[in-house]
């Protein structure tokens, strides 16, 4: 069997989910607030909220932009359902865009494909550990206009 990524889990890590698991607070509570706060200072935003999952969090995401029918939002087509998922949970639709065979990732020449006059937005998801070309793919977006997530 190949492995598609090898999890990064340190001892650390094991350590500090044990206890949670132990405090009986899998959801809510201390850690989860302990977790939006050094979130919210990590990132150096006003507000942080944790979320179920990635399918809830890219879905609140995509309502805060404002995605709605008739939009077309790009996203990898190496990707989780959950990515395709939140865009069309919002009536707008998912475009489908190569990735790059040697990252995994979307770049920003197979974006330039599928940009149309209804490209509202552009969901990158970094593969397996390995970063989209964010700044270059960021530039791009603030001059066409491009809500990024």
């Amino acid at each position: 069997m190949i492995k598609f990524s090898i999890p990064n889990v340190q001892a650390s890590d094991i350590k500090i989910v044990s206890k949670i698991i132990k405090s009986g607070w899998l959801t809510h509570g201390k850690y989860t607030t302990l977790f939006e706060k050094e979130f919210k200072k990590f990132t150096k935003s006003k507000y942080a909220i944790s979320v179920s999952s990635c399918t809830a969090g890219l879905h609140l995401s995509c309502l805060a932009s404002g995605f709605q029918k008739g939009d077309e939002i790009i996203v990898p087509a190496q990707t989780h359902t959950a990515t395709a998922h939140a865009v069309e949970y919002t009536g707008a639709r998912a475009i489908f865009a190569d990735i790059d065979f040697n990252t995994g990732n979307i770049n920003l020449e197979n974006i330039k494909k599928k940009i149309t006059k209804n490209t509202k937005g552009l969901i990158i998801v970094h593969m397996a550990g390995y970063p989209c070309d964010v700044e270059n793919i960021k530039s791009f977006c603030r001059k066409k206009k491009i809500i990024l997530l």
